[in-house]
């Protein structure tokens, strides 16, 4: 019996080893399983946030492909409407050639009409030295065209210009009356303007006048280039000056 007793046990702590045994492989099986969790959670937090950022960058994606679809249309747009502006544009620029050719043929033809040669003429009032004397004036401008001056038995005799400026006369209107001759000059057209009469008719003041009050030369050569500056986009100019200087 007491041999029996002592069998039992060594076969219950043989069992006993057995079991611890198998319950620390468990107990590592389950530490490891345990790792292997954490690792594979670890991943899985890894891989769902590239999930997320893909899903964001897909929707960008989309959206991007939304806006270049969007500028694509607006480009193609674009594109119609420049298209449509370019023909207009060279329509216009044709009907613009058309009118500056008519403008010209229509503009000289007019000059033409008024005469190649056209005489001036312009009344000088009287100097400070004049007055002092207390001389008068024995011409008149009857109306823009005529002057008239006492003749034999005083009788007046009448003088018929293609314009007649009086005294009063200010240099802005007397350019007022030639500066379209510097269009048809401009135009292609030769175009001359001298002033004739004696030593001290006036003829330098009309023709150069004074730096505060200029006459028609400085007045033309602005108007010259105000005309080329206005059309500069259209046409080529080029300056020459024959016998003189330039000066300010």
């Amino acid at each position: 019996m007491i041999m029996q007793k002592s069998t039992m046990e060594k076969v219950y702590a043989d069992e006993c080893r057995k079991l611890k045994s198998q319950i620390a492989e468990l107990e590592q099986k389950l530490e490891d399983a345990t790792q292997s969790l954490n690792v594979a959670e670890s991943n899985l937090a890894v891989r769902n946030a590239e999930v997320d950022s893909l899903q964001n960058s897909l929707k960008d994606l989309d959206e991007l492909r939304e806006f270049k679809a969007d500028v694509d249309r607006k480009n193609q747009q674009t594109a119609e409407i420049l298209k449509r502006q370019g023909a207009q544009l060279v329509e216009l620029e044709n009907l613009y050639k058309q009118e500056q050719v008519l403008r010209k043929r229509y503009y000289n033809t007019i000059e033409d009409m008024k005469g190649k040669i056209r005489v001036f003429c312009r009344l000088r009032p009287l100097s400070d030295k004049e007055l002092s004397f207390e001389e008068k004036n024995i011409v008149c401008s009857p109306d823009e065209f005529t002057i008239a001056h006492p003749w034999k038995d005083e009788k007046s005799k009448q003088h018929i210009y293609d314009r007649v400026f009086d005294a009063n006369t200010s240099q802005e209107e007397i350019f007022e009356d030639t500066k379209y001759l510097v269009q048809s000059a401009v135009d292609g057209y030769n175009v001359c303007i001298f002033a004739y009469g004696q030593t001290g008719s006036g003829k330098t003041f009309t023709i150069y006048g004074s730096d505060n009050n200029p006459g028609l030369t400085p007045r033309a050569t602005s108007e010259l280039f105000r005309v080329i500056k206005r059309d500069g986009n259209k046409y080529s100019f080029s300056l020459k000056i024959y016998g003189g200087a330039l000066s300010r």
